[in-house]
C-alpha cells in the first residue's frame, strides 16, 4: 500500500505519517517492492496518536504513554493523565480570564463614540 493510501484510511495526511515516522511514533513498515506492507497495527498506531493529542497529550508525552503498558504501568498512566487535566485546568482558567478581560475592552470600545477606542490604550498600560 501507497503512503498516501495509508494516510487516507487512517484519516490522516501523508505529511502527517511521514511526521511521525521521523518522530518515531510510527515505525516505518518493511518494504514489499516498491510499497511499504502497512497493517492495521499502523492504523491503531495513528489512532492511538491522534486520540491522545485530543486529550492533550504532547508527542514526548504519548511516546511515553506508548511504552507503558495498560495493566502494569496503571500508576504512572493516571498520573501522567491528572497532570495532564491539571495543566488543562490552568489553560482553561487563563483563556477565560483572557475573554473576560477582551470582552471588557470591547464592549469599552463599542461605547466610545466619540474617544479614541479604549482597547489599544489598555493594551498599552495606559488608563482608559
Amino acid at each position: 500500500m501507497k503512503v498516501g493510501e495509508f494516510a487516507k484510511q487512517a484519516g490522516v495526511s501523508v505529511e502527517t505519517v511521514r511526521y511521525y515516522h521521523r518522530e518515531g511514533l510510527l515505525s516505518v513498515p518493511e518494504s514489499l517492492g516498491a510499497y511499504r506492507h502497512y497493517t492495521s497495527k499502523h492504523v491503531d498506531k495513528i489512532r492511538f496518536v491522534q486520540n491522545a493529542k485530543s486529550a492533550g497529550f504532547s508527542l514526548a508525552d504519548i511516546k511515553q504513554l506508548d511504552q507503558l503498558d495498560a495493566l502494569n504501568d496503571k500508576a504512572t498512566i493516571r498520573q501522567m493523565s491528572e497532570e495532564k487535566m491539571r495543566l488543562l485546568e490552568e489553560k482553561i482558567q487563563e483563556l477565560v480570564f483572557a475573554k473576560t478581560f477582551l470582552t471588557e475592552l470591547v464592549d469599552a470600545c463599542r461605547q466610545s463614540d466619540e474617544e479614541p477606542c479604549p482597547i489599544l490604550q489598555t493594551l498599552n498600560g495606559k488608563p482608559a
